[in-house]
C-alpha cells in the first residue's frame, strides 16, 4: 500500500499545482485523496503486522531451544533487531505521516500535497526496507539453533555493568516520570491555546520524552514487574506473566508520539491557520491523556513494589 502510494506521490511532485483546472489535475486531487486512505489502511495494517509480530515471537519461543520469550527469537540471527527496528520506526513514520494526511482533508486549498508527498515517498522507502529486512530475518531464521535468552543476555550485561545503580537505573526514576509529565502537561496546555509555537513545542517535548519512556519501561517497569532487579527484557513485559502490561504501555506510547509529533509537524506546515487549530486541539487533548496512561501503567509495578516491600525499591 505504501509502495501504490509512492506512484501516486512521484506525480503529485511532478505535475500538482492548485492554479490549474485541468482534467489531469481533478484526477490528481483524487488520487492523492485516495493515497490518504491508502496510507491510514497501512498505517493499521503496519501497527498490527508489529503486535502479531511480537505474538508471533512469544509463541515461536516455544520452538527455539533456549528462548524465553520474544527476545531469544529475534535474537537467533542477526537481521532479528534491524527487523524489528525498521518496522517500529515505520509504523511511527506512518502514524505521524496519517497525522498530516487527516489535517490535510481539513484544509480546502490542498496547500500540504507536496509535503505530503514527500513523507509518502519516505514512507515507501521505510516500509521496503522493513519487508526486505524482515523477510531476511524470516528466510535465516533456524529453529534448530540454541537462542541466547534474555535472561543470559540483557541480564547479565546489567549485572555486570558498573555504577548501574548511579547510572541509568537510578536516573530514569526522576527523569522518566517528569519527562513524560512535561510532555502531558505541554500537550494539555497546546490544546487549550493551540498557536504555532506552542504545538510545535509540545511535539518537540514528546519526541524528546518518548525514548526516555521507552528507557523507564525497560530499566524500571521490567524489573519491577517481575521484582528482579537486572531483568530488563521489555519482550517479558508482553507476556501472560505481566498480565500483557506491554502491549498496553508500548501502545499508550505509540498513540501518544503520533498524536503530538503529528501535531506538531502540522504546525509546521499549516502554521496558525483555522484548520490547523481545530485538528491539533483534538490531537493534543487525546495525547496529554495518553501520556498520563503510559505514565500510571509504567510506574505502576514500582509503585506496587514499594507497597509490598515495605517503601523499597529494587537495586543492583
Amino acid at each position: 500500500l505504501f509502495l501504490r502510494s509512492a506512484y501516486t506521490a512521484v506525480r503529485v511532485l511532478r505535475r500538482f499545482d492548485v492554479a490549474r483546472a485541468s482534467e489531469g489535475q481533478l484526477v490528481l486531487e483524487k488520487n492523492l485523496q485516495l493515497t490518504s486512505t491508502l496510507v491510514r489502511v497501512a498505517l493499521v495494517l503496519q501497527v498490527v503486522g508489529l503486535a502479531l509480530s511480537a505474538l508471533a515471537a512469544e509463541r515461536m519461543r516455544h520452538e527455539i531451544r533456549g528462548a524465553m520469550c520474544g527476545y531469544g527469537v529475534f535474537a537467533a540471527n542477526g537481521y532479528g533487531f534491524p527487523a524489528l527496528g525498521l518496522t517500529v520506526a515505520t509504523a511511527l513514520a506512518a502514524g505521524v505521516a496519517a497525522q498530516v494526511y487527516a489535517l490535510d482533508a481539513r484544509m480546502r486549498d490542498m496547500s500540504l500535497a507536496r509535503p505530503i508527498a514527500i513523507a509518502t515517498l519516505v514512507l515507501a522507502g521505510l516500509s521496503l526496507a522493513d519487508f526486505v529486512t524482515t523477510a531476511t530475518f524470516l528466510s535465516k531464521l533456524d529453529l534448530s539453533v540454541v537462542a541466547t535468552c534474555c535472561s543470559v543476555e540483557l541480564d547479565t550485561r546489567v549485572s555486570t555493568a558498573s555504577g548501574y545503580v548511579d547510572g541509568p537505573h537510578a536516573l530514569m526514576r526522576i527523569v522518566a516520570p517528569v519527562a513524560m509529565l512535561a510532555a502531558a502537561l505541554t500537550s494539555a496546555l497546546a490544546a487549550r491555546r493551540p498557536r504555532r509555537s506552542t504545538g510545535f513545542f509540545a511535539g518537540a517535548v514528546t519526541f524528546a520524552a518518548f525514548p526516555i519512556a521507552i528507557a523507564f519501561a525497560i530499566l524500571e517497569t521490567a524489573p519491577h514487574t517481575f521484582e528482579v532487579p537486572q531483568h530488563t527484557c521489555p519482550f517479558c513485559l508482553l507476556k501472560g506473566d505481566a498480565l500483557g502490561l506491554g502491549y498496553f504501555l508500548f501502545g499508550a506510547l505509540f498513540v501518544a508520539f503520533v498524536w503530538a509529533v503529528g501535531s506538531g509537524v502540522g504546525a509546521l506546515l499549516a502554521g496558525d491557520r483555522e484548520e490547523w487549530g481545530v485538528f491539533a486541539k483534538q490531537r493534543l487533548r487525546r495525547d496529554a491523556v495518553a501520556w498520563l496512561v503510559a505514565l500510571a501503567l509504567g510506574i505502576a509495578p514500582v509503585i506496587r513494589y514499594a507497597w509490598v516491600s515495605g517503601g523499597h525499591l529494587l537495586t543492583h
